[in-house]
C-alpha cells in the first residue's frame, strides 16, 4: 500500500511540476522543487496525523466519504481454479527490480574501472582522468573524464566548465536517488519522466553556467551537436551531450523568467500538505468503522467530538481512540479473506451474487465474537462470508484511554461471478 501511495504522489507530482514549473529558468529552483517532491513521495506515506483528521468535522466528513465511494471490499469471484495474479504480479515486480539494479551496478562498476585504469591529468584547477577513445565526455562525482586530444582549446574549456559545475553542484547524488526510485517504482510510466526532468534540468544548470562564464552562446551549442553521436559509458553518469539537444539549445535562447515567477513555488508546500492530508484520510478510512460521530460544542478554536450515547451498549465501542487492527494491517486482512473465501459451487451453478456485509466485536483481547450479518444477499452466500470472519485469528484490540476495550467492526464482501458465465445461469 506505501509503494502505491508513493507511485501515486509521484505521478501528481510530476504533473504539477509540468503544469507551473517546466518553462520558466529558475533551474536551481526546480532542481530544489524536483528533489523536494521525490523525497515527499515517499515520505507522506509515513507521517501518521490520523489523530488530527479524526478532530476536524471537514477531514471527518471526507473519511465517512471516502468510505462510501473508495474504500475497497473483499471480492470473491465464482472462478474455482483462480489463478494467482497476485504472486505473479509480485514475481514481476521482483525480476524488474533485478535486472534494473544489475544494470545500475554494471554501470558503476565500469565507471570505477575507468577511474582505475586512466591515465590522471591536470587541467583547469582539476583532475581529469584522461581518455583516449571517443567516448562523449562526462562526470561522475567528484570524477571528470574527457580525452583532451579530440577538443581545440575552445571546446576543452566549455567542456571542463561543464562538467565542473556537475561536480561542484554534486548532480550525481540527484542522479543516483532519481535512478534508485525509478528502479523501485520502475513499471510506473511517471517516475521515468520525472528521471527525465531530473536530468534535463541538471544539463540546463551546467549549460546556464558555461555560458555565464563568457563562452560564446552559438558556438557552444555548434559544439554540443558535433558530439551528439559520442560514445556514453552510463546513464547513471553526467554526460556532456547525453540528453535531448534540441531542448537544452532552446532553453539557453530562451529569454530569462521575471523574478516574480518565482512566488509560485511557494505552493510546492502547501500541495505536500494537501496530499499528506489526502493520504490520511485514505488510512483513517481503512481502520475507522464510520460510526458517526457528533459535535457537542464548537468555538473560534476547538471542535470537541464525542459519541452518541447509543453507540456504547454493554462496555462495546463504535469508535476509540485507536481501532482495532488486523495482525500485518489492512492489506493482510484482505489477503486473508481472499485466500480463505471459497464462492459456494451452488451459489455460482444459480448465477446468485451480491454484497455482503458482515459486523461482529474484537473484544479487548483480541479475540473476533458477536460475528452477525449486517445485510446478507442469500443463505448460501451469507454462511461462507459467516464461516471465514470467524476463522480469523486475534486481532491487536482497540484502545480507549490507555485501556483495550471491545470494539464494533464492519467487512463488506462482495461475491462476483465472471460476465461469460456458462448459458443457463442468470
Amino acid at each position: 500500500m506505501l509503494l502505491l501511495k508513493t507511485n501515486l504522489l509521484l505521478m501528481l507530482f510530476y504533473g504539477f511540476y509540468r503544469l507551473l514549473f517546466v518553462r520558466d529558468t529558475f533551474f536551481k529552483l526546480r532542481r530544489v522543487t524536483l528533489m523536494a517532491m521525490l523525497a515527499a513521495a515517499f515520505v507522506v506515506p509515513l507521517v501518521d496525523i490520523g489523530w488530527w483528521v479524526e478532530e476536524h468535522a471537514s477531514t471527518v466528513n471526507l473519511v465517512e466519504a471516502y468510505q462510501e465511494v473508495m474504500l475497497p471490499t473483499v471480492v470473491v469471484t465464482g472462478d474455482m481454479g483462480r489463478f494467482p495474479w497476485m504472486r505473479l504480479c509480485s514475481a514481476i515486480y521482483m525480476i524488474g527490480v533485478a535486472v534494473l539494479l544489475t544494470r545500475v551496478l554494471v554501470q558503476l562498476l565500469a565507471i570505477f574501472r575507468r577511474v582505475r585504469t586512466s591515465e590522471r591529468m591536470e587541467l583547469m584547477d582539476s583532475e581529469v582522468c584522461r581518455m583516449d577513445d571517443d567516448t562523449s565526455p562526462f562526470s561522475f562525482f567528484k570524477w571528470i573524464f574527457v580525452n583532451p586530444n579530440a577538443q581545440n582549446e575552445s571546446q576543452l574549456r566549455e567542456i571542463m566548465v561543464h562538467e565542473q559545475t556537475h561536480v561542484r553542484q554534486w548532480h550525481s547524488v540527484d542522479i543516483l536517488l532519481m535512478e534508485l526510485c525509478s528502479i523501485l517504482c520502475w513499471w510506473n510510466p511517471f517516475v521515468w519522466l520525472m528521471r527525465r526532468e531530473v536530468r534535463l534540468n541538471l544539463e540546463f544548470l551546467a549549460d546556464d553556467h558555461v555560458v555565464t562564464m563568457g563562452s560564446e552562446r552559438k558556438s557552444y551549442q555548434y559544439h554540443l551537436l558535433g558530439l551528439a553521436y559520442g560514445k556514453n559509458v552510463a546513464t547513471i553518469s553526467n554526460n556532456f551531450n547525453v540528453l535531448p539537444l534540441k531542448l537544452r539549445i532552446k532553453m539557453m535562447n530562451k529569454k530569462r523568467t521575471n523574478g516574480l515567477g518565482r512566488t509560485k513555488y511557494v505552493l510546492v508546500p502547501a500541495v505536500a500538505v494537501a496530499l499528506l492530508v489526502a493520504s490520511n484520510i485514505e488510512s483513517v478510512a481503512r481502520t475507522w468503522n464510520g460510526a458517526k460521530a457528533s459535535v457537542v460544542t464548537e468555538n473560534m478554536n476547538e471542535v470537541v467530538w464525542t459519541t452518541p450515547a447509543d453507540t456504547i451498549p454493554d462496555g462495546v465501542f463504535d469508535v476509540v481512540e485507536k481501532m482495532p487492527e488486523f495482525p500485518g494491517g489492512m492489506p493482510a486482512m484482505m489477503q486473508f479473506l481472499q485466500q480463505n473465501m471459497k464462492y459456494p459451487e451452488e451459489a455460482a451453478k444459480k448465477g446468485i451474487q451480491g454484497r455482503v456485509m458482515v459486523k461482529f466485536v474484537v473484544d479487548a483481547s483480541g479475540k473476533v465474537r458477536d460475528v452477525e450479518l449486517a445485510r446478507g444477499v442469500d443463505p448460501l452466500l451469507d454462511a461462507e462470508a459467516l464461516r471465514v470472519i470467524k476463522m480469523m485469528p486475534d486481532w491487536i484490540p482497540g484502545m480507549q484511554k490507555g485501556h483495550k476495550v471491545h470494539v464494533k467492526y464492519t467487512v463488506p464482501i462482495a461475491f462476483r461471478l465472471p460476465d461469460d458465465k456458462p448459458a443457463g445461469q442468470k
